[in-house]
């Protein structure tokens, strides 16, 4: 298992800390400097010859998992002397009573971890070193083991390693970032899981997020200072459900944020019968793209763009070894909802495919239809049939299929819902060495032409360009080197992520007059649902149970919660 969820991906210089550990042992150093590529990261034994002060010290358990008592204490605190102030100490700690060490004791075999230290013991060690403990966490994996071992443990058998985050200096206030998740399979990954991934390596910030028709609850202010309640993609089945849950909120003193990266053209009618309560009820509004902003803006002024990232830097592409083995230009195709776009392209492709014959193939990543209509000898379809007819994979399936192509469509035709998207299938071909050609709309702001991709605006571009692509692997690999050196240095996650935790925090400075601002917009339009209100509050009063929300269920931070695959 490696770290690098738990270490803040903005830091710059980090420590890994191994003590003995075997040659084959995986550090968390090629991982990390994925997500933040300039980090400076060293890795060491132990202290000896170790110079200057780093922001993250990472300590593994082969260091200090044999120490105790006051030896214990004094590396700690020697190993804290390194780190800069309002520096991160991460340590790790090998369960002495995991199943495997049980069971290596019953028969008689080696230990698989040597340690003789324990979770409490740790965690009052760290103390006493004059750190702060920030959060205590566990890994573990199923385990099957003899009932033998079962009744004699009194341990947690499955956890193979606990986590502890310290902090050198006073913490910050703990703050909760709480989002309720409208849309789960397309949006949610990037808008919601990501930037939580990233969050969460900040000292005191704590995660959670439920499901639209799952319970959850809000926390009061005991529990965290600082309360962010993020609405992603769910529009309120009335205004009446949007103002009550605007109250508590108030109540509460939560800040109450939107998070909308589509163009809510395609939902106008679900909006206008509740007044567009969701944006207008809510202290501000998050989105992905400076179109979107300005759509939302008529709404609530307090919009702000966080465009997508990256989570992490794919290694790059060696296209030495790939024009050596001198395998057919692949181009690709793969998009949710485009399929009118796809289509225009269509008859172009056919002609494409029929003119190259085996030297071109296709990778279609779509509905199963428009592969159908493709009329190529080497073509293949991206996708299980079985589920949602081939539309959606895994994102390592996705991401895969790009990698192993040559060229990228990115066509999107001039319409209202297509200008408000964002431009992150740009970024993640570049990411992985797929020259685009792509439509203006949206792209042409993103792309520089002929250096990091390529637009076309019309079908003799299209058709001009694409023939240029296939017939030069130079090109290709110049300007696929020069986009993947673009993404590297503007459109990673851990470069863009603090900004929005930065603005959450800026805006709860502000909350009652956030909150004044919000009643006094939606106030001239209860008039309007007086009658709606009303049968929602008997109905209350009646059975609260008929709520389509739940104040307080079951949900809170835990390990499985904070932890992102």
């Amino acid at each position: 298992m490696t770290f690098e969820t738990f270490i803040p991906a903005r830091a710059k210089t980090v420590l890994e800390l191994t003590g003995d550990v075997p040659d084959d042992f995986e550090t968390t150093e090629k991982k990390f400097l994925a997500i933040q590529p300039e980090c400076k990261y060293t890795v060491a034994k132990d202290l000896t010859d170790l110079k200057g002060i780093f922001e993250v010290i990472l300590v593994q358990s082969p260091l200090i998992g044999t120490l105790a008592n006051e030896k214990l204490v004094a590396m700690i605190k020697k190993i804290a002397t390194r780190l800069k102030l309002n520096g991160t100490l991460i340590f790790t700690l090998d369960n002495i009573g995991h199943a495997d060490n049980l069971t290596a004791i019953l028969e008689g075999k080696p230990l698989k971890y040597k340690v003789t230290l324990t979770h409490d013991e740790l965690s009052d060690a760290i103390e006493d070193a004059g750190l702060s403990v920030l959060r205590s966490l566990n890994a573990a994996r199923p385990i099957q083991v003899k009932k033998s071992i079962a009744d004699v443990a009194k341990t947690e058998l499955s956890v193979f390693v606990y986590i502890f985050t310290a902090y050198k200096s006073e913490p910050p206030k703990k703050t909760l970032v709480q989002t309720l998740i409208g849309e789960s399979t397309v949006c949610a990954p990037s808008r919601v899981h990501m930037p939580n991934a990233f969050f969460m390596a900040e000292p005191n910030v704590f995660i959670v997020s439920s499901h639209v028709g799952k319970s959850y609850r809000l926390f009061d202010r005991e529990q965290f200072e600082n309360r962010i309640f993020i609405n992603q993609r769910m529009c309120f089945p009335s205004f009446a459900v949007g103002l009550d849950f605007f109250k508590v909120l108030r109540q509460k003193e939560i800040l109450f944020i939107s998070e909308m990266d589509d163009h809510p053209v395609l939902w106008e009618e679900d909006y206008k019968k509740t007044a567009w309560i969701n944006f207008r009820a809510v202290h501000a509004i998050q989105t992905s793209t400076p179109y979107l902003a300005d759509f939302l803006s008529q709404f609530n002024p307090n919009v702000t763009v966080f465009a997508n990232q990256l989570h992490r830097l794919p290694p790059p592409r060696d296209f030495n070894d790939e024009f050596k083995h001198k395998k057919p230009v692949t181009i690709f195709f793969g998009a949710l909802n485009r399929d009118g776009d796809f289509i225009e392209l269509l008859p172009i492709l056919n002609r494409f495919a029929k003119q190259y014959g085996k030297k071109i193939a296709f990778k279609i990543l779509a509905r199963k239809n428009l592969f159908d209509a493709l009329e190529a000898e080497n073509k293949t379809f991206i996708g299980d049939l079985k589920k949602y007819e081939g539309q959606f994979v895994s994102y390592e399936v996705y991401e895969a299929a790009i990698r192993s192509s040559d060229i990228a469509l990115l066509p999107l035709r001039d319409n209202e819902f297509n200008r408000s998207k964002s431009d992150l299938k740009f970024i993640e071909c570049a990411g992985n060495g797929a020259v685009v050609l792509a439509s203006p709309v949206v792209y042409s702001k993103s792309i520089e032409e002929g250096r990091t991709g390529f637009i076309y605006r019309d079908d003799r571009e299209f058709i001009n360009k694409l023939n240029l692509l296939v017939k030069n692997k130079n090109l290709r690999r110049m300007v696929a080197e020069a986009a993947y050196a673009y993404v590297k240095r503007e459109r990673l996650m851990s470069q863009h992520y603090l900004e929005r935790l930065e603005w959450y925090r800026e805006l709860l400075t502000r909350l009652p007059e956030l909150t004044a601002a919000a009643a006094k917009r939606i106030e001239k339009y209860i008039p309007l649902f007086k009658q709606e209100i009303a049968e929602f509050r008997e109905r209350f009063a009646q059975n609260q149970k008929e709520l389509p929300y739940n104040v307080e269920g079951n949900s809170k931070p835990s390990a499985e919660i904070i932890i992102p695959n």
